[in-house]
């Protein structure tokens, strides 16, 4: 026997989907109407409810159920896939995957099957049939995989029939054939009362007699693994809407007046008010989880070894590891915020985020200042998500375009594209992106000018144009990178229909109104503040004495141990590319390593993994450390003075993300306001300088916060 076409919601598209949710509600509706017991009406009306505002966790809800689908089918067939690779490393035989369909049952050695009338099914006990497979599953020892619970309704019966679906992992047919004949023998006739749904005595009149079967069926025989995975999940699709015959789902036809109709609306919604009550744990559960576990988690050199070997031989490997669903949400945007965070896996939003959302949705523009770890970005994802097109992201680093589109990606696969200054596919980019995938376009300022990016643009559907870490937009943008300006200036002004949103950790007033006119917003945009003051940070100005080495040195000696290694994770910022390799130099004469950040540095992510997982000094430039979200950094020096306390806030403010008392520690000497005051050309940098050199002249450190604080929103 061989697995054939499976419909299921793996395979159904956004528009069936939605097609499906709107089936139910007109079914509900249309028996509300005509319904007399109130009880029933009021039940169906709650659902109702729930349904038209997609609430979540019901799988009567479609969208809901078919995004847990996504979840389980990956874990599934993750396990189909990796038996085969890791069999031999395991000592298993590879072909000892089978799937098995076995009615739902009392657990005796003489079967019932549960028939449930309609009226019954919202009160049926799946927690009694979920324990007694349980129960029976243990008695195969060394084998191990996934259940699934379903049921369907069986027109000539005019019942329910629950049953379950099975994968079995590691263990011969041979043996599942002997083990479950003792429970479920192979093929065999049933007497059942049309009536009463039980087995009954051969000379009763209202008997009927129905074959019933045990299917045990190969994987090895089954090339297409993702078919195996969904035909497991396919308890998310709306379940009275196909039929299981020799495991394949045949869709019910409306001119077919059979066993395949579909049921009226008060059998649908009968099934529906069962789905509703139903938990995930009651869908989908695992079996030996011990072994299951064992398995999933085998060491990886043993997996690559075998991959090795494999891929040797000729076979093809694949990819190992979850793989991301599919999207449509360019073309058909989400309907609701808890969809929103069902799709990106999120628990829930923070009252100021959802604020935030609802705001955007109609009004044209905003500007969002908020601490380090609010979640700004899910400000603008869910935002985007919710309407039709390409929402365009500016960032003003490579690294977090590239940090920022992994992250999405691996939510739903080609959620988000980079398109960079690298010629490496820019051709397919731009064909995908020309094809609508994608709902985030990743770019740099610098992009906003390439002739064959706006080419495509111009054909696209431009829904929101979000500007990350927008200080940067007055920081940056006269002088160093022009084109922060006026290009993101000319491509707001081409989409004006297009939401705008910028979003950064701090603004002061001439900054928001840079922000404001680049941006096209109006004078009186709205802009949401958060409370930036964080009172685990610690901060302090140190005038420098002769070139500062001692007291630089005198501020990281609590955070040394006795050999000189840091005991928490260390940035020290400097101005200039030449200061970070000399200070290097100095340290290490004096016993203490460190790694080296700036524009010249080669090995730009080694460093920044390295960053990651060691506690470690890194002497860097500004770029360093932004959209880093990295919980135990605990000191930030500046090792000179700051000309913007906008920009010094959001360097210092990757110190003590876990919560822990941390210092910023900032420098300053003569010299460095002088050469400061040098260069300020224009009254803007004018400005924001004499706001730094207040802040590094005071001696109140309480009024230091205060002034600081007022100064960067």
């Amino acid at each position: 026997m061989t697995l054939r076409t499976i419909k299921s919601t793996k395979f159904m598209s956004g528009a069936e989907i939605a097609e499906e949710s709107d089936a139910r509600l007109d079914s509900l509706n249309n028996e509300i109407r005509i319904t007399k017991d109130n009880t029933h009406k009021q039940k169906l009306i709650n659902l109702r409810n729930r349904l038209q505002h997609h609430s979540s966790e019901t799988f009567a809800n479609i969208i809901y159920a078919s995004q847990q689908q996504e979840i389980k089918y990956v874990e599934i067939k993750h396990l189909i896939d990796n038996y085969k690779l890791l069999a031999e490393s395991k000592k298993l035989n590879p072909d000892d995957v089978y799937f098995i369909t076995i009615n739902c049952c009392e657990g005796h050695i003489n079967k019932k099957p549960y028939f449930v009338a309609p009226k019954d099914l919202a009160n049926f006990n799946v927690k009694t049939s979920k324990n007694t497979i349980i129960k029976q599953l243990r008695g195969l020892g060394t084998a191990f995989g996934y259940v699934a619970f379903e049921v369907k309704y069986d027109i000539r019966m005019g019942a329910f029939l629950p049953h379950f679906h099975i994968l079995i992992c590691g263990i011969s047919k041979k043996n599942i054939e002997d083990y479950f004949t003792c429970l479920y023998p192979l093929e065999y006739q049933f007497k059942l009362n049309r009536d009463t749904f039980i087995v009954s005595k051969k000379n009763d009149p209202l008997i009927y007699e129905r074959p019933q079967k045990l299917k045990v069926v190969d994987i090895e025989t089954v090339k297409d693994s993702e078919k195996v995975a969904s035909y497991m999940c396919k308890f998310k699709t709306y379940m009275t809407n196909y039929q299981q015959q020799d495991l394949t789902a045949l869709p019910y036809s409306e001119k077919r007046q059979d066993y395949h109709t579909r049921p009226e609306d008060k059998i649908h919604n009968y099934h529906l008010l069962f789905l509703d009550k139903l938990s995930f744990g009651e869908q989908v559960f695992c079996f030996n989880k011990g072994l299951l576990t064992n398995f999933i988690n085998n060491k990886a050199d043993k997996m690559a070894q075998n991959c090795i070997r494999i891929a040797k031989r000729g076979k093809k490997t694949g990819k190992l590891g979850k793989k991301a669903p599919n999207h449509n949400t360019y073309a058909k945007p989400i309907s609701t915020n808890k969809i929103v965070l069902q799709f990106l896996k999120y628990d829930s939003y923070k009252p100021k985020q959802e604020k935030i959302i609802d705001y955007i949705k109609d009004h044209k523009s905003c500007i969002v200042i908020q601490p380090t770890n609010f979640g700004k970005s899910l400000c603008y994802y869910a935002s985007a998500l919710q309407l039709k097109g390409l929402c365009v992201v500016i960032e003003p680093l490579v690294s977090l375009i590239y940090d920022q589109v992994s992250k999405l990606n691996k939510i739903h696969k080609k959620l988000a594209l980079a398109f960079t200054g690298e010629t490496k596919h820019r051709d397919k980019k731009l064909k995908r992106l020309k094809r609508g995938i994608y709902k985030f376009l990743y770019i740099a300022p610098e992009m906003l000018k390439n002739i064959e990016l706006k080419k495509v643009l111009s054909k696209l559907d431009i829904c929101m144009i979000a500007i990350d870490e927008a200080h940067c937009i007055d920081v940056w943008g006269e002088d160093f990178r022009p084109d922060y300006q006026e290009p993101l200036n000319k491509l707001i002004k081409k989409y004006p229909d297009a939401k705008v949103m910028a979003l950064t950790a701090t603004a002061g007033d001439i900054t928001q109104n840079v922000i404001k006119k680049v941006c096209n917003m109006p004078k009186k945009a709205k802009v949401f503040k958060g409370n930036l003051n964080r009172p685990n940070i610690k901060y302090s100005v140190v005038k420098k004495e002769y070139d500062g080495l001692q007291q630089l040195l005198d501020t990281l000696k609590p955070y040394l141990d006795k050999d000189n290694k840091p005991t928490t994770s260390i940035i020290i910022y400097c101005a200039h590319i030449d200061y970070t390799l000399g200070l290097q130099d100095i340290l290490k004469e004096r016993g203490i390593n460190s790694y080296v950040f700036n524009g010249k540095s080669d090995n730009k992510k080694e460093i920044l993994k390295k960053f990651k997982k060691e506690k470690c000094i890194v002497l860097a430039t500004s770029a360093f450390g932004m959209g880093i979200d990295k919980p135990d950094v605990h000191l930030v020096i500046h090792f000179e003075g700051t000309y913007n306390l906008e920009m010094y806030y959001q360097e210092s403010g990757r110190v003590g993300r876990d919560g822990e008392n941390s210092k910023a520690v900032l420098f300053y000497s003569d010299i460095d306001i002088e050469r400061m005051t040098y260069f300020a050309k224009n009254d803007t940098m004018k400005e924001k300088l004499k706001l730094a050199i207040k802040y590094m002249q005071m001696t109140n450190n309480k009024k230091r916060r205060e002034f600081l604080l007022n100064s960067i929103v």
